[in-house]
C-alpha cells in the first residue's frame, strides 16, 4: 500500500514527505488547497528527486463554462508529470484520453463506489484504479478489496466529506442574518444542526459548500489486514494543523501490523488526544427492516 498525505499548503513538505510514499495536491476543481501552481510545480519537482510520488486532485465538478480552464489545467499537469490524477466529473475522463493519461486517472467518486461490481466497471475503462465510498463498513471494504486486489484506494485518516451542492449555504445564511463576513474559502467555522450538538467544519468556495464530520477517521486497528490489497491510503489533513500529529500518523500507518496495531492506536489516543472515530465502519449508513 502506498501511503499518501493531502499537502495543502507547501510549508510541510519536507518534513511530512520521508514519512510518506508520495503527496496529493491541487489547484483547481478541488476544495481545501491553498498551493499556486508555482508551488505545485516546486512540490513535484522536489518528491521527484526524493523518488516520491506526486499526484493531483480535481476531485470536484466541473461546470460548462470551465472546459478551457480544464484543459489548461491537464496542460499544466502534463507539463509537471504528476503520478495521477484523482477526478470525480466524467468530463475529465473523456479529456485526460486526449492527453494519453487514462492510465493516470483514479476515479474518486466519494460517495458513489460502494461495491466491487461498480469499481469494476470503471476499471475496465482504462483507468489505474478507484477510491470506494467513505461510509462502507469493515466487511464491504473488505469484499472489495479481496475482489480487487490492488486496484482500490482509501482514506484512511482524516475528516470524512459528508455533505457537498453547488448552492451557496453560508452566503444565504450570513445574507439572511444581515451580517457582512468574508468566509469565503476559510476553513476555521462549523455548523451545529438543530438536534445535534457537535460541531461539522463547513466550507464555502467558487464551487459550493462542503460539510465534513465532526470527528477524525481513524482505522489503526483494521489497515492490517487491509494493507496489502489496497493500492493506495491517503491521509487528509484537511482541518488538521498539527504537523507533528500527521508526521506520527504517517509513522504509525507504515509500522503498523496484526501483532501491534492495538498498542498503535493506543499510545496514538493517549498522546494525540481528541475527537476520533472508526465512522462507519462498524455501523451501516441506513437502517433496514429485518
Amino acid at each position: 500500500m502506498e501511503l499518501l498525505f493531502t499537502l495543502r499548503k507547501l510549508e510541510p513538505l519536507e518534513k511530512l514527505l520521508p514519512f510518506a510514499d508520495g503527496v496529493i495536491a491541487g489547484k483547481h476543481f478541488t476544495t481545501g488547497y491553498h498551493l499556486s501552481l508555482e508551488e505545485m510545480r516546486q512540490a513535484a519537482r522536489f518528491c521527484k528527486t526524493f523518488h516520491k510520488k506526486f499526484y493531483i486532485a480535481m476531485d470536484d465538478f466541473i461546470c460548462e463554462d470551465e472546459k478551457m480552464l480544464m484543459y489548461d489545467y491537464l496542460d499544466f499537469i502534463d507539463s509537471i508529470d504528476a503520478d495521477g490524477i484523482f477526478f470525480h466529473d466524467l468530463g475529465v475522463y473523456n479529456a485526460a484520453k486526449s492527453y494519453g493519461m487514462l492510465s493516470k486517472l483514479i476515479y474518486d467518486g466519494k460517495t458513489v463506489l460502494c461495491n466491487s461490481f461498480d469499481s469494476a466497471f470503471f476499471l475496465e475503462k482504462g483507468i489505474d484504479s478507484v477510491v470506494f465510498s467513505r461510509e462502507l463498513t469493515l466487511e464491504e471494504v473488505k469484499g472489495i478489496v479481496h475482489n480487487l486486489p490492488g486496484r482500490v484506494d482509501m482514506q484512511i485518516f482524516g475528516h470524512l466529506r459528508m455533505s457537498y451542492s453547488k448552492r451557496n449555504f453560508l452566503t444565504n445564511y450570513f445574507r439572511q442574518i444581515g451580517r457582512d463576513y468574508d468566509f469565503k474559502g476559510k476553513e476555521t467555522l462549523t455548523l451545529v444542526e438543530e438536534q445535534r450538538e457537535y460541531k461539522m467544519p463547513i466550507v464555502e468556495d467558487e464551487d459550493g459548500t462542503y460539510i465534513y464530520t465532526d470527528y477524525i477517521f481513524e482505522m489503526f486497528s483494521e489497515i492490517a489486514e487491509l494493507k496489502d490489497g489496497l493500492k493506495r491510503g491517503i491521509v487528509d489533513t484537511l482541518f488538521i494543523e498539527d504537523d507533528a500529529l500527521i508526521a506520527q500518523v504517517l509513522r504509525d500507518y507504515k509500522r503498523v501490523s496484526s501483532s501491534n496495531a492495538g498498542f498503535i492506536r493506543d499510545s496514538f489516543l493517549h498522546n494525540h488526544p481528541g475527537n476520533y472515530s472508526s465512522g462507519y465502519l462498524y455501523q451501516k449508513t441506513n437502517i433496514v427492516k429485518e
